[in-house]
């Protein structure tokens, strides 16, 4: 073939000519310019600035004051438990961050508490300040590999994509384990029905929150041109399990009064005196003992009070009050509620048994009627509405004020 007759080579990826460009790099008829060089070379930069930066983030963040202070703005009350979470969590990340001389274990957290009392909100928040990816699975929806389910490993699999596909920032993630305590095998409280079978999941998640490595299957992405397999060590992956755990306090109740009985002793009921928990207490209730192991800290969060639902309503940040008038605001409509119609929305959640979480049922069930009407109350120009007491206890319809007061 004639040299005349071979086609011009330009630059693969713009599409560029020799005369176009100040140089062209060719190598087998493939062309790239020098201002696509350019262009790779910052993309990459960039990437590993953001990594870098990523790195620094959190460690920078290591404060346990700072991170408390930060739960302080979203979660009302259970102090003892975010103190505790926060050194936790600190540990756990100098121990990723810093290369020891000695072996370090892994601080994995077991939270317990009623239900709606902040479990998941309180691994949530931390992991958002400390802008690490986060996941919540449900063990009940776990499964040992082979079973009908989720297979264990695919927690790490979302966890990946929650990292945008990188394998450095999936490594430094946190995996919420919600409902540990529905997988406990049958244990010594006799009012408790537990699933035999969630021993099982139990072992199949020992070795992935003590540390191993995990092969995950990635589908073609953004991130990646074709389909790969990506290796996870799950060493520095922070592992929360949370669990209502009811009827453990009759467990411990036994425990202390055992303990307590003897010449001129009294027996006292400590059941409510959560802190007295000990890891043997979870193997009386049906985890097993090697899985009670991987989380070397327990943290208990307490009951709400009535005062607690009033706070949760008004003082975090984004709260539920704000949320709901936001949406108001919207169509130009101001929400106002009285000092005693928020005792009486969190009166009305303590009655459902959910904690926290009946706080929203409760004001959506309020407002809807006033949500669907959002149209033709700006038609007829209303100015704001406000929600009494009596609104929420008697069903009473709220007070509207116009921009032109109707006679």
């Amino acid at each position: 073939m004639n040299t005349k007759d071979k086609p011009e080579v330009v630059c693969n990826f713009c599409g560029k000519n020799k005369s176009e460009v100040e140089t062209l790099i060719v190598s087998n008829d493939v062309g790239i310019c020098n201002e696509c060089t350019e262009l790779c070379t910052n993309i990459l930069a960039k990437e590993k600035q953001g990594k870098e930066t990523k790195e620094v983030k959190v460690a920078e963040a290591l404060d346990p004051m700072a991170i408390k202070a930060h739960l302080d703005e979203h979660i009302i009350g259970q102090d003892e438990a975010k103190t505790a979470i926060a050194v936790a969590v600190v540990n756990h990340y100098k121990r990723v961050f810093n290369n020891a001389s000695i072996k370090l274990d892994k601080s994995n957290l077991l939270l317990f508490g009623p239900t709606g009392t902040g479990k998941t909100l309180l691994a949530k928040t931390i992991a958002d300040y400390l802008n690490v990816p986060f996941v919540v699975t449900d063990a009940t929806s776990l499964t040992e590999a082979g079973y009908v389910g989720e297979d264990v490993e695919n927690v790490i699999e979302r966890l990946l994509a929650e990292a945008d596909f990188d394998p450095v920032k999936c490594e430094q993630g946190i995996v919420f384990i919600d409902e540990i305590d529905k997988i406990a095998r049958k244990g010594e409280s006799s009012t408790t029905s537990k699933d035999v079978s969630g021993e099982g999941v139990q072992q199949a998640l020992l070795k992935l929150v003590e540390g191993t490595k995990c092969k995950i299957a990635v589908k073609a992405n953004k991130k990646m041109v074709v389909s790969e397999s990506v290796d996870i060590d799950t060493g520095n992956i922070l592992f929360v399990a949370g669990g209502a755990f009811v009827d453990l306090n009759k467990i411990i109740e036994k425990r202390v009064n055992a303990n307590a009985i003897g010449f001129g002793s009294k027996l006292k009921n400590k059941a409510t005196d959560r802190s007295k928990i000990i890891h043997e207490d979870f193997v009386k209730f049906g985890m097993i003992p090697e899985f009670t192991g991987r989380f070397p800290v327990i943290v208990h969060t307490n009951d709400l009070t009535l005062d607690d639902y009033v706070a949760i309503l008004k003082e975090p940040k984004n709260n539920l009050l704000a949320q709901m008038k936001f949406y108001f605001t919207v169509d130009n409509i101001k929400l106002n509620f009285d000092s005693g119609s928020l005792r009486a929305i969190a009166e009305e959640a303590v009655k459902l048994k959910v904690g926290a979480r009946g706080l929203k049922a409760v004001i959506e069930k309020v407002l809807q009627p006033y949500m669907y009407d959002m149209t033709a109350m700006k038609t007829n120009q209303v100015k704001s509405i406000t929600i009494t007491e009596k609104v929420i206890k008697e069903n009473k319809k709220a007070t509207l004020k116009y921009e032109i007061q109707k006679k």
